[in-house]
């Protein structure tokens, strides 16, 4: 017998198009159904928050189909570095002239 949840997940679903946004009760979250493979269904969860107009505040957001990609994916959005590391970058983006950096490599920060 599936949970409560799950019925609700699967009907939400039931009528919506492949990569269509369904709204949940927890603000910047949604379902999304991905195409099906053959007769696998699957499911993903897009985190994209919402902006002052209740609108998400990019065109597409963070996919994730498994619970241990958020757990990976909080621990390097928690690291002080990438708070530093976007501060950094929003300063540069204000600035009165784009700068480029020269090569690819990794930066240490």
């Amino acid at each position: 017998m599936e949970n409560q949840l799950e019925k609700k997940i699967t009907e939400a679903l039931e009528n919506v198009e492949p990569w269509q946004r369904v709204p949940t009760s927890v603000e910047g979250a949604f379902l999304v159904k991905t195409p099906e493979k053959g007769s696998h269904k699957t499911i993903m969860v897009e985190i994209n928050p919402l902006n002052e107009r209740r609108t998400p505040i990019k065109r597409r957001g963070l996919f994730l189909r498994q619970s241990m990609e958020l757990e990976k994916f909080l621990e390097v959005l928690q690291n002080e570095s990438v708070d530093e590391l976007l501060k950094t970058v929003d300063e540069m983006s204000n600035g009165s002239e784009a700068q480029t950096t020269g090569g690819l490599e990794t930066l240490e920060i």
